[in-house]
């Protein structure tokens, strides 16, 4: 008579397996655990590492599980532990349900978006007469929050709250202005000639 034996092993949720941060080769697991939230260098860390989650397709699920688990350190699904223990607190003081969590989660994925962005373009701009801004700095790309930005791309996202579509330009005549209501990505220009030629 043969005897078999159970194997244990630790158990992993089938959405983790679609996780970018499973991805053989990825970055090792420090990245997604910075050693503190206060220096520049922690919130570089952090703020990219939050950037990747957020494209991960998997990061509302890795993001609900770690409330739900009381996850006390790293990022998880683009939370860090502040963010997570605010959820908390307002589930167990009643202001938020738990069926709006998904919802605030995602506003917390936009205003983290949108931070950093913010915090680069006023460093870098200069305003004018006329509602015009211009750009002060010297280079044509930055990097914020682990992504490549034109200046006049960071504009349009900030100001739309979206990746733009194609080439972002100036409709105020000025070309250098980065005024954010004085752009327009191809998709607004093809939309604005389009009504006018059938107007």
């Amino acid at each position: 008579m043969s005897e078999t034996r159970a194997i244990s092993t630790d158990f992993v949720p089938a959405w983790q397996t679609q996780a970018d941060c499973r991805r053989p080769g990825y970055r090792g697991t420090d990245h997604w655990f910075p050693k503190g939230f206060t220096t520049r260098k922690d919130r570089e860390q952090t703020d990219d590492a939050k950037a990747t989650c957020r494209a991960c397709p998997v990061a509302m699920q890795c993001a609900t599980t770690a409330l739900e688990q009381r996850e006390e350190d790293g990022i998880f699904g683009g939370l860090e532990p502040a963010q997570r223990r605010s959820i908390r607190r307002r589930i167990a003081r009643g202001t938020l349900q738990e069926s709006q969590v998904t919802q605030d989660i995602t506003a917390t994925w936009t205003r983290d978006a949108l931070g950093p962005l913010v915090n680069a373009y006023l460093a870098n701009t200069i305003q004018h007469d006329g509602g015009h801004v211009v750009w002060r700095g010297r280079k044509t790309s930055y990097t914020v929050a682990g992504r490549v930005f034109t200046p006049a791309q960071m504009a349009f996202e900030i100001r739309y709250g979206r990746q733009p579509q194609g080439h972002v330009k100036a409709t105020c005549g000025e070309p250098y202005c980065v005024a954010a209501e004085h752009l327009a990505d191809s998709l607004m220009r093809w939309r604005r000639d389009h009504l006018a030629a059938a107007a």
